[in-house]
């Protein structure tokens, strides 16, 4: 087989793998998926799958970064200048959740991954966990640019809270979903909107 048509055939496995992953971590969460599992979803052997990945946890990294990237992009994008501070925030949390509601069970797993793992996995995570921090960061700091919050308000504290508040609420909404539907994201923005308004309220104090 000529090597581009080669490269072609391996990612084309690649993808294969990839979507076979995704769905039985979305099923079954990270430990009970097996790579047996995996390959056979892919319509592949065993021996296929590992001339891709080295383990079932570079998979699920790699699974995890994508969807990843996915809720940061929509974060992004749902960051309207119009919305006061509160309301900005708001719509950039409930858009990562919509993006997000149906891998609820792949994000969750991560973060079980995370303290269960070894460090280089523990640091793979934190650095996905961070790359939503810093959405929530920098909306944060350009709203202190625009004097709607004071130059001595602990932005860094506040970003680290709300991302602790993202998973929180991921975890708890998860628990109260039953298998087919998904989040109640009625009762997650009322939630949002007491939460928001705490964490902004304190900032505009400092």
């Amino acid at each position: 087989m000529p090597l581009g048509s080669r490269a072609k055939s391996k990612e084309r496995n690649r993808l294969k793998i990839l979507d076979s992953a995704t769905q039985l971590f979305r099923e079954r969460g990270f430990e009970a998926a097996t790579l047996r599992d995996i390959a056979r979803g892919a319509g592949l052997s065993t021996g296929a799958l590992f001339a891709n990945f080295a383990d079932k946890n570079e998979i699920f990294l790699t699974v995890i970064e994508s969807e990843n990237v996915r809720v940061v992009s929509a974060m992004r994008e749902a960051h309207d200048d119009k919305l006061d501070l509160v309301c900005r925030l708001h719509k950039q949390l409930l858009r990562g959740y919509e993006v997000a509601q149906n891998n609820a069970r792949l994000i969750l797993s991560a973060f079980v991954m995370k303290w269960s793992q070894g460090a280089s996995n523990v640091n793979d995570v934190a650095r996905m966990s961070d790359m939503i921090r810093f959405v929530l960061l920098d909306t944060l700091k350009a709203a202190q640019a625009r004097t709607e919050l004071p130059q001595k308000a602990e932005l860094d504290c506040a970003s680290l809270i709300l991302e602790d508040l993202c998973f929180a609420n991921m975890r708890r909404a998860f628990q109260a979903t039953d298998e087919t539907g998904g989040f109640d994201l009625d009762a997650m923005s009322k939630n949002l909107t007491i939460q928001v308004n705490m964490i902004v309220l304190a900032l505009k104090s400092a």
